[in-house]
């Protein structure tokens, strides 16, 4: 079986040293922290995992940064397993706008990553628009990190503000968007242009209707991710065992996520 995991960052010390302490895996995620490691172990980690390739997601904010080179390394090491998508921080203008056409046009990374909590603005906010033109110019996905940990910064009437006035702008949003799975549901169903990557929260209480939206109305619209290294890449066997269609599972973990990165289903990683 060919499993794309859409949201694994290698547990290397340039990646882990953006983490001070262990607070987060101690009370939000309910596993220990990895140990900083080799990129040579992280892929071997995968392949224990039975993960076939993986999405590694840029960080690039105020909060936090990660070098987008420091990403397009570990592709280049690892070619047809790894893909990149550019951590962006909206806040530096035209250099952002520069940053994405290198990322994408340059180094061959597969869309941009986005976290609008960390200068406290939503989706929709016009200071990222132009940042969205670019995407739909370069016929890229933006991914949008989701969940509990960004409050109300990531609510779903942002996003189904920003997928109704940009309907050719590919939109992933992270984490299963626990708490709110419903209205994302709903949200991923209305939109043609919104897709869901399920990652830690589909296993928490309340996230089970994103696994059963996964089994029928957005069987085409959600994507598998573990988000290590603040979960195991060993989520994968337990999303496995959930009752899917046995029709359903490759689009779920592999067809999706390949038509979103425009790679052929057919290349092996």
């Amino acid at each position: 079986m060919r499993i794309i995991d859409f949201r694994a960052r290698p547990n290397t010390e340039q990646y882990m040293n953006l983490y001070s302490g262990t607070y987060a895996w101690d009370n939000y995620f309910n596993c220990p922290k990895p140990e900083p490691n080799t990129l040579e172990n992280f892929m071997a980690s995968l392949d224990k995992a039975g993960v076939t390739q993986a999405v590694f997601t840029g960080r690039n904010s105020p909060r936090v940064t990660l070098s987008n080179d420091y990403v397009f390394e570990c592709m280049e090491a690892y070619p047809n397993r790894l893909f990149g998508f550019a951590g962006i921080d909206p806040t530096q203008g035209l250099k952002a706008l520069r940053e994405i056409e290198r990322c994408i046009s340059l180094l061959g990374m597969k869309g941009i990553s986005l976290d609008p909590h960390h200068i406290n603005i939503y989706p929709n906010d016009r200071i990222l628009y132009p940042l969205y033109y670019k995407c739909i110019e370069l016929d890229v996905p933006v991914i949008f990190t989701m969940g509990p940990l960004v409050g109300k910064w990531g609510g779903p009437a942002a996003v189904d503000n920003l997928a109704e006035d940009l309907p050719d702008l590919k939109i992933v949003c992270s984490h299963g968007v626990w708490p709110q799975v419903t209205e994302f549901i709903a949200l991923a169903f209305r939109h043609k242009n919104v897709y869901l990557e399920a990652s830690i929260y589909q296993f928490l209480p309340g996230g089970e209707p994103i696994l059963e939206a996964a089994n029928s109305i957005l069987q085409d619209k959600i994507i598998y991710a573990s988000a290590f290294p603040f979960r195991p890449l060993d989520d994968i066997k337990r999303f496995l065992k959930y009752p899917f269609n046995e029709n359903l599972v490759d689009k779920l973990v592999y067809k999706n996520a390949a038509r979103l990165l425009k790679i052929d289903e057919n290349q092996e990683g």
